[in-house]
């Protein structure tokens, strides 16, 4: 069970996550009360341990490419891992894979047939593919961070009508804290979860505690399922 803590704004978010188990860690550049800019992301990034992941999220430009200043943040920190968001299609993913860089894409889940057009996207960008999807709620305002739950059932049926084989690793977003967290990977035996606001003791500031409770709900109930 992988863990991301998502809407990392502060350095020492960056200790308390590591220190609570996280396996990676996000830096939104999209919007949002979470959204940092590449100054702040500097001194982030400069704290992140080693065996620690940071992914980026980024909203790609119209022609599909990661904006300049960002672009070269990442390469200067070595980020290989984008999640993506804007203009999204097989053209632009191709390009970021081509660019170095190891793309997951976000689906939106608003009702049962969901996976159907996942799966054109993927098939479209034939070998080079994102390395991972991750699966929220769908708010038509938002880009991402619905702090919602979808239908966990829809991705459940999903997987049992083999609507999902071959697909990328799955990463459980919307609504996940403490108390849920064991009930959705039972439910959904995702490969990891994203977090953003369910660890929070006000946006943007994690909270180690819930972190911590949070991470070890979702291993426990993992290691239930297998």
């Amino acid at each position: 069970m992988r863990v991301k803590i998502c809407g990392i704004t502060r350095p020492t978010d960056v200790d308390a996550a590591a220190r609570a188990g996280a396996d990676a860690v996000g830096l939104n550049f999209v919007s949002g009360p979470r959204q940092i800019d590449p100054e702040r992301a500097e001194a982030i990034l400069a704290r992140v341990p080693a065996f620690v992941t940071p992914v980026a999220l980024v909203t790609l430009q119209d022609a599909g490419d990661i904006p300049g200043d960002l672009f070269e943040l990442l390469g200067r920190h070595w980020v290989s891992y984008v999640q993506l968001y804007g203009h999204v299609d097989a053209e632009s993913i191709i390009r970021t894979v081509r660019d170095g860089f190891k793309p997951l894409i976000v689906g939106h889940v608003s009702e049962r047939g969901f996976a159907e057009p996942i799966a054109a996207l993927l098939d479209a960008c034939g070998e080079h593919r994102p390395v991972g999807i991750v699966l929220d709620a769908f708010d038509a305002s938002r880009l991402g961070g619905t702090g919602q739950p979808f239908h966990w059932p829809w991705l459940v049926e999903a997987r049992e009508a083999g609507e999902l084989d071959g697909w990328p690793p799955i990463l459980l977003a919307g609504g996940l804290g403490p108390d849920n967290v064991a009930e959705a990977v039972t439910q959904t035996q995702p490969w990891g979860i994203d977090v953003a606001s369910g660890v929070e003791s006000a946006p943007g500031h994690k909270d180690f505690d819930k972190m911590s409770r949070l991470i070890k709900a979702a291993r426990a109930a993992a290691t239930n399922c297998e």
